[in-house]
């Protein structure tokens, strides 16, 4: 059920019954010519609502003020700085658990932010909380069978960005969006221009810049929607699983439970921080 679509009694039906809040994080960003700055925040909050009709849970409004710095060059991109973007998500959750949701669900739709979250999940094991925060992604509880019958639909070998897969996937979510006439006919390949520091393990920020100047990996111009339907349904049956191993999960409440009762704790007796 959509947060925005409830009225008072249903929410709080929802939160009496235990259901968890599933928060669609994407981005807005450049996917090349053909698909929509909103693609990876459509994506995830389509996923998220068809999954919460499997499993039932609350599904927050789309968030997008995430991670897309590699991204910032190119027209579209809304990026808040670091220390603010971290902030504000962490108020917008605490405000979701105010309204008496006891576990929330980042699904993830946009690579750049994967790095964000582990951050942000890490640094919120510094203060109290009375929700517990889970990160999924679409293939989060794919099972091989799933990955494997997903990597049969594909006829081009790179995927990546805005590729055959994502391009497919978009025109599944969002029918009539996508214009194939502006993907071009040819395959668009990494350039390799970091291999030389990444083959000694040297990183440095361009390095999705200087494979991608385009946001922009592989065929795009092989998708269809009925590909895109394949593999959405792939990923909503495997959105509804995690949702479900969510739910029904007591251990990360017990050791979150059990580790900030350690932190609060911390320096009063040595023999609180030894087994």
């Amino acid at each position: 059920m959509k947060w925005r679509e409830l009225v008072p009694q249903d929410f709080e039906r929802m939160v009496r019954d235990g259901a968890v809040c599933v928060v669609p994080m994407g981005s807005l960003e450049r996917h090349g010519e053909h698909i929509p700055f909103g693609c990876d925040l459509d994506v995830a909050e389509e996923i998220a609502i068809r999954a919460a009709e499997i499993t039932p849970a609350v599904v927050f409004p789309g968030y997008f003020l995430a991670q897309v710095h590699e991204a910032a060059c190119f027209t579209g991109t809304v990026n808040l700085p670091q220390t603010l973007a971290i902030e504000v998500l962490a108020h917008v959750l605490d405000g979701i658990a105010a309204n008496g949701f006891k576990k929330i669900v980042i699904a993830n739709g946009h690579g750049g932010n994967r790095h964000f979250l582990d951050y942000f999940c890490m640094s919120q094991l510094d203060r109290p909380r009375d929700y517990v925060l889970y990160v999924i992604e679409s293939d989060s509880a794919m099972t091989d069978d799933e990955k494997q019958t997903m990597n049969q639909l594909w006829e081009s070998d790179e995927l990546g960005h805005a590729c055959e897969l994502e391009t497919s996937i978009y025109m599944a979510c969002r029918p009539g969006l996508v214009r194939l006439d502006l993907a071009g006919k040819t395959p668009i390949h990494a350039l390799h221009r970091f291999d030389h520091l990444r083959k000694i393990g040297i990183h440095n920020a361009h390095w999705w810049y200087a494979d991608y100047p385009q946001n922009v990996l592989g065929s795009p111009y092989l998708a269809t929607q009925e590909k895109g339907e394949a593999a959405v349904a792939l990923m909503v049956r495997a959105t509804a699983r995690a949702l479900r191993i969510i739910t029904d999960d007591q251990e990360a409440p017990r050791l979150q439970a059990e580790f900030l009762a350690r932190v609060q704790t911390k320096g009063q007796t040595r023999s609180s921080l030894i087994d």
